[in-house]
C-alpha cells in the first residue's frame, strides 16, 4: 500500500475519532438521546446479571486497572530494550500517553459515575471517557502493532489484531457491565486510544528491527 494512503488513512482515523468524542461530549452536556439510551443499557444489564458472569467480569476489570498495564508495559519495554528495538520501546510510550490524555478529557468533560442500576464497582473518580477503555485500547492496539512489525504472515497478523480487538471490547464489556461506565463512556474511551495509536505509531515498515 502507498505511503501516501496509509497516511490519508490515518489522519481520516484520528479525524473520525474525534469527531466521535466531540459528539458524545455534546450528548453528554445536554443530555441527549444518547444519554437516555446509556441509561437503558446500563438498566438492562443491572436487570441480567449472574454470579458467573460477574466473577468473570469483575476479574476481568481488576486485572485492567492502571497499575497493571503499566506494570505489563514496562515488562514489554524491558524485553524490547533488552532485544535493542528502540525505536519499539519509544512508542510503547503511547500506553502511558493515552492514560494521562484520558485522564485530562474526564476532568474537562466532569461526567459522574453512574448510579442506577445498583453499580457493582463504586469509584469517586469522573466517568467520561473510560479510563479502562483507553487503557486496553492503546496497550492491546500497541502490542498488536508490535506483531505487525516483527511478522510479515497473515494468519499471525490476523490473531494480533482479533485478540487484541476481544480483549477490548471484553474489557469494556466488563465496565459497563458491572456498572462502572456508561456505554458512551467505554466507546469514547476506545475512540481516544484510537487516535493515542494512530499518532504515535509510522507505517509498521518502519518499526522492524
Amino acid at each position: 500500500m502507498p505511503r501516501a494512503v496509509r497516511h490519508a488513512g490515518r489522519l481520516a482515523l484520528v479525524l473520525a475519532c474525534m469527531v466521535l468524542v466531540a459528539l458524545l461530549a455534546l450528548q453528554v452536556w445536554t443530555e441527549g438521546p444518547v444519554t437516555r439510551l446509556d441509561l437503558r443499557v446500563t438498566l438492562w444489564l443491572a436487570a441480567h446479571r449472574s454470579p458467573g458472569a460477574t466473577a468473570f467480569l469483575q476479574g476481568v476489570t481488576d486485572a485492567h486497572q492502571t497499575k497493571w498495564l503499566l506494570a505489563a508495559t514496562l515488562a514489554v519495554a524491558a524485553w524490547l530494550a533488552w532485544r535493542r528495538h528502540w525505536p519499539q520501546v519509544a512508542r510503547l510510550a503511547v500506553v502511558p500517553a493515552g492514560m494521562l490524555l484520558n485522564a485530562g478529557l474526564k476532568n474537562v468533560f466532569h461526567r459522574p459515575r453512574p448510579v442506577a442500576g445498583e453499580p457493582l464497582v463504586h469509584l469517586l473518580t469522573l466517568s467520561f471517557p473510560s479510563g479502562h477503555a483507553a487503557g486496553s485500547t492503546v496497550f492491546y492496539g500497541a502490542l498488536c502493532a508490535l506483531a505487525f512489525a516483527r511478522w510479515r504472515s497473515r494468519a499471525i497478523r490476523a490473531t494480533a489484531v482479533a485478540l487484541a480487538t476481544l480483549m477490548v471490547l471484553l474489557v469494556t464489556f466488563s465496565r459497563v457491565y458491572l456498572g462502572a461506565h456508561y456505554l458512551s463512556d467505554v466507546v469514547a474511551g476506545v475512540a481516544v486510544g484510537a487516535i493515542c495509536l494512530a499518532l504515535f505509531f509510522a507505517p509498521w515498515s518502519r518499526l522492524r528491527p
